[in-house]
């Protein structure tokens, strides 16, 4: 009896033995969510799991070697009871047919060469239909002649023969040309196809990372297994588009992200955080600096040794390399994005699933559109340039504070330049420039430079400079604006500014001889500033600065 039960035990004992066993499983993941920071990127891949109660190995392939190692975490939820007990990454090489977007290029080649074949078949058709069709009109001809040989030629019949013929061959025809057509795109976009394969042919192996993940199940069930980790070659940067809007005293603000990523993935229908996380034409007026008046001193001659050890030295430097052109900017059809604060950072999270291939090309997302309620005037500097700029005054009641970045510039409909914006935080005040106004006309002229010399037992010489700063409003509205200009100042005790004259007074006058005037101009009106003073210095010396 005892005999009978020992085979059956031996084979329950396999049973158990073999049930808990590892079981090694491929993930089929796909990617679910990616955060993108201004340098790099976080991946979340999620695999739908079944399995039973004990020790299973999951694996994540064909990951791309710019995973950082240690930013791999694991997590996961569902009806099987699970404990993470192992985690470890290995390199895996990968031949070149077997590697996703080739599988998937291939196969549009052939999807491609099946739809050439049929073409080639209809034309094949249509080359039988237009023979036969015209060895009937060979046999019809030989027939008509024979008729008229006889003396009895039947017309009404070679008429109807011949109109058939002629409709026949002309539907042949067609169908040829419009065949051929067909033929011929197919083969130029077989050719794209190709050209594309070969582009991406490696020159070695192509390498790329796998992840084994342990699992201990206490009992069966169900589980969404994730895996998250961080690549490099990712990166976001604002966008912004500011349209001016005076009469309104608005700004219409929209904000997109411009993301380009090379990571090795694409990102393929996946839900999309762009986070703040570490990491043209110039429409703004010019800066005065200070007016400095010095005595010249020559510089003594250069000798030729010390030229050439110059010379030397800038001949070991190396030569800086060119700028990158930026990329042309691709629009994706996207909704706007929600804001998200995540501790001290505020991030967008994209409404609409996202498709970014690993292609490094930018790809534009809108993020937020907004109207911000600003204060327009006008700022010149007319020495530097007898030109107005429009000038907004702003504070940032956005939900979140604006990142450096650049922005167009549009005044109503009309684009005026780009330009970059530093970070702005929420509720700073920040000023935007918009451009050149040619409606309020500017002038600055030096009406008058008389030199005297010294007198009598003197040992001064004097130049008297005036100047005079026109400004004329031919705008329908009156408008502010900000004129700025500047005194010379002296950094030798042996210069002397003298005779000062400004009329009207400037509202701001500074010890680095800046002035400034806040004007109002009604409709046409004219108004002048008038600056007048004295230059004194030692008899025989030359002044820098004048």
């Amino acid at each position: 009896m005892n005999n009978r039960k020992l085979p059956f035990l031996f084979i329950l004992i396999l049973m158990l033995s073999g049930s808990l066993a590892s079981e090694e499983i491929i993930a089929k993941s796909k990617i679910s969510s990616v955060t993108i920071y201004p340098d790099r990127a976080t991946i979340i891949r999620e695999a739908d799991l079944t399995f039973g109660a004990g020790t299973h190995s999951v694996f994540f392939e064909n990951l791309p070697v710019t995973l950082i190692p240690n930013s791999l975490r694991v997590s996961g939820k569902g009806t099987a009871a699970v404990k993470v007990v192992g985690l470890d990454l290995t390199r895996q090489y990968l031949e070149f047919a077997l590697l996703p977007e080739v599988k998937k290029l291939q196969a549009e080649i052939d999807a491609l060469e099946l739809e050439m074949s049929r073409t080639a078949s209809k034309i094949e058709v249509l080359n039988s239909q237009e023979k036969f069709l015209k060895s009937i009109e060979s046999a019809n001809a030989a027939r008509a002649s024979q008729e008229i040989v006889l003396g009895k030629p039947d017309t009404e019949s070679w008429e109807r023969v011949l109109q058939f013929l002629g409709n026949k061959l002309l539907e042949v025809k067609k169908g040829k040309l419009e065949q051929n057509q067909i033929m011929k795109d197919q083969r130029a976009r077989l050719d794209a196809l190709r050209k594309k394969m070969n582009s991406i042919r490696p020159q070695r192996p192509t390498e790329s990372r796998k992840v084994s993940v342990i699992l201990d199940a206490a009992r069966a069930g169900r589980f969404t297994l994730s895996l998250s980790y961080t690549v490099r070659g990712a990166r976001w940067i604002p966008l912004y588009t500011m349209r001016a809007l005076p009469d309104s005293s608005e700004i219409e603000f929209a904000m997109s992200a411009n993301i380009q990523q090379n990571s090795g993935e694409n990102w393929e229908n996946a839900q999309a955080l762009l986070s703040t996380a570490s990491p043209a034409v110039s429409t703004n007026p010019p800066v005065l600096y200070p007016w400095i008046l010095d005595i010249y001193t020559p510089q003594p001659p250069r000798s030729r040794t010390a030229k050439a050890s110059r010379a030397g030295v800038r001949a070991e430097e190396p030569i800086p390399e060119a700028p990158l052109e930026e990329a042309e900017m691709m629009d994706a059809e996207m909704a706007t994005a929600g804001v998200v604060e995540t501790g001290i950072n505020l991030n967008f999270a994209i409404k609409k699933n996202v498709q970014i291939p690993s292609d490094g090309a930018p790809h534009k997302v809108p993020i937020d559109t907004q109207s911000i309620d600003v204060e327009y005037d006008y700022i010149t500097v007319p020495k530097l340039k007898e030109t107005a700029f429009l000038r907004a005054k702003l504070r940032n009641t956005l939900p979140y504070p604006l990142l450096s970045g650049s922005t167009d510039l549009f005044v109503i409909q009309d684009f005026v330049g780009s330009a970059r914006i530093p970070f702005i935080a929420k509720e700073e005040e920040a000023k935007v420039f918009f451009g050149e106004d040619r409606q309020i006309r500017i002038k600055h002229e030096r009406i008058k430079r008389e030199k005297s010399p010294p007198g009598f037992l003197g040992k001064n010489e004097r130049i008297k400079l005036a100047y005079k700063i026109t400004v004329l409003n031919l705008r329908n509205t009156s408008v502010d604006i900000e004129i700025q200009d500047q005194l010379p100042i002296s950094q030798n005790t042996k210069i002397e500014i003298k005779d000062l004259s400004i009329t009207p007074q400037p509202s701001k006058k500074d010890e680095k001889g800046f002035l400034t005037w806040t004007l109002t101009l009604e409709p046409q009106e004219k108004k002048e500033i008038l600056i007048g003073f004295t230059i004194e210095y030692p008899k025989g010396t030359t002044i820098r600065g004048i």
